[in-house]
């Protein structure tokens, strides 16, 4: 009797599970037809601030590596960093900053772009607290299986983020080196979406994760790399045009290439991977 429930149990969770994201098609349909509809694209990037007290990284220095300071922050407001590189831009707006939006994100900014396929991008970027990398991954992963929701209002509209958002990234140390995480699996309702992960070595760390929230690994690392935010714009470039997954990950070596020279053109591209 026992062995039959547990078989009833087990063929009822997998019925409710949804089914890992084997390739794009589905995704490509449903940002086609936003696309169509003059719906703006969603991108939504988490960003641990750097933090050389409380992340297993090679120290810098104190003044940028402060993860309660997202005003000088490495991965934040430096020439490379999310907030200062996008605003940087001139193809980008910046149509929102918000401090303290809760105890764990000291700042959100939200971009604005327009591609020349009718594409109108919206990228909503979160800086966590250095010292909440568990808070952060935990955040990303249930954005990845729909169970995180949240909204922003843009241009007078709300629009949701995180677990509705069409592409979720997560840009800096590689927590999971350091610590695990939790965080509940998809389920039959998960909307698929695409997922990026700019750290060290995220291939070998996050693509598990990937098939467990059914997600779309679109753009993942093989080594060591600044996770400048550069790369970022060079993938949603690409993906905003609604190119291959391929094209994203030569957009991504290529900005590489670009701001890190000495890495070399091969190498550059030899960073980054892209699906299964």
């Amino acid at each position: 009797m026992r062995f039959l429930f547990f078989m009833l149990f087990t063929l009822t969770w997998i019925s409710l599970s949804a089914q890992p994201i084997k390739n794009r098609s589905s995704i490509i349909n449903f940002l086609k037809q936003k696309v169509e509809k003059g719906e703006p694209l969603v991108a939504h990037v988490l960003v641990p601030l750097c933090d050389n007290e409380h992340q297993g990284i090679v120290p810098t220095s104190a003044s940028i590596g402060n993860g309660m300071d997202p005003d000088h922050n490495l991965y934040w407001m430096t020439s490379k960093g999310v907030k200062r590189y996008f605003r940087d831009l001139s193809d980008w707006k910046l149509i929102e900053s918000q401090k303290n939006v809760r105890d764990d994100i000291l700042e959100r900014v939200i971009f604005k772009k327009r591609f020349d396929n009718g594409t109108v991008l919206i990228l909503v970027a979160d800086a966590y607290r250095g010292d909440r990398m568990h808070e952060c991954l935990n955040d990303y992963f249930n954005s990845l299986s729909g169970h995180l929701l949240d909204s922003v209002l843009v241009d007078s509209a709300y629009l949701k983020i995180n677990g509705e958002a069409d592409l979720v990234a997560f840009n800096g140390h590689n927590g999971l080196m350091d610590e695990s995480t939790t965080y509940e699996v998809a389920t039959e309702n998960t909307k698929p979406k695409d997922a990026v992960s700019i750290s060290c070595a995220s291939s070998g760390f996050f693509k598990d994760h990937y098939w467990q929230t059914s997600s779309y690994p679109l753009v993942h690392t093989t080594n060591l790399l600044y996770p400048g935010a550069f790369i970022l714009e060079g993938i949603l470039n690409k993906w905003a045009m609604l190119e291959s997954d391929e094209e994203c990950k030569l957009a991504a070596g290529k900005a590489y290439y670009e701001h890190k020279p000495k890495s070399g053109p091969n190498g550059s591209q030899n960073l980054f991977n892209f699906g299964w």
